[in-house]
């Protein structure tokens, strides 16, 4: 039997840019922290705008976000799911600050009560889908600046911590070969280098990421070749639409716009222009 053991993971990092884009005073930090850097991707931070209420857009991603709305007055908390298109989502006070906890699907430090299938694509209240103490939301919106929340919900994954099953584990597996391979797997080759079969790989994604094999490979690419596209000038589409397994150029823009309901030029564009969509 396979001993599945964490792999190093590839540079797989799930990339949102229009957050920073339509947001006020937006921060990041990316984890280097090893203890927790295997599960949390980002944290980051934004103020929505004071005139109207804000909608923001997720495009896919295969992560969750833990939003903390930092209101004094009415602080809240929700889990933030991947779509498999871009989707975007009004329910965003005004003039609020929030701060933002980006898991990598693979996580195995927060525990849901529900299968990630049922949460898919969703902006659903924290505590309707975890377990924990409720003060978190009340301690993280009291923090005085974006270190300090930060610290503040370390020290809340302390309490946080479960078991992971040996289900989550192969799954956890089987992401890494696809972050290695950059998205390249199909759910066949999967199956040979885990020694389960297709059925059974393709139900433990769905149950734990809410993607099949397939569309999580999608996912990968996509986010793989997303940023690198945004920054050039187009001079290396060609390297990047190979890079990522996509056939030609056609293949990426089909599989561009199935995720975003852009093509990659019309993207871009908006992009440049400060995603005003």
């Amino acid at each position: 039997m396979t001993n599945y053991i964490n792999l190093n993971k590839n540079h797989y990092f799930p990339y949102q840019p229009e957050i920073s884009f339509v947001t006020n005073n937006y921060s990041e930090l990316k984890v280097a922290d090893s203890s927790i850097g295997k599960d949390i991707a980002l944290f980051y931070q934004f103020e929505t705008n004071k005139e109207s209420i804000t909608s923001l857009s997720l495009i896919p991603d295969g992560c969750f976000d833990i939003l903390f709305c930092c209101s004094s007055k009415n602080p809240s908390a929700f889990l933030w799911t991947s779509p498999f298109q871009r989707r975007k989502q009004p329910d965003f006070q005004n003039g609020c600050e929030y701060f933002g906890v980006r898991f990598f699907p693979e996580q195995g430090i927060i525990k849901l009560n529900y299968s990630m299938r049922e949460l898919l694509d969703k902006q659903i209240p924290l505590f309707d889908v975890m377990s924990a103490d409720l003060s978190i939301v009340e301690t993280i919106a009291a923090g005085q600046s974006f270190r300090e929340r930060i610290e503040l919900f370390k020290e809340f994954l302390k309490r946080t911590n479960f078991d992971v099953s040996y289900d989550q584990k192969i799954v956890d597996y089987a992401i890494q070969k696809i972050y290695s391979s950059n998205g390249m797997l199909n759910i066949s080759q999967l199956s040979k280098h885990i020694g389960y079969t297709e059925q059974y790989i393709r139900r433990k994604f769905e149950e734990y990421i809410g993607f099949s094999p397939k569309q999580f490979c999608q996912i990968v690419r996509f986010q793989n070749s997303l940023d690198r596209f945004l920054q050039t000038d187009g001079s290396d589409l060609l390297d990047i639409i190979y890079d990522n397994g996509y056939y030609d150029q056609a293949h990426f823009i089909r599989g561009f716009k199935k995720m975003i309901n852009l093509t990659p030029k019309q993207y871009k564009k908006n992009f440049s222009q400060n995603l005003k969509f």
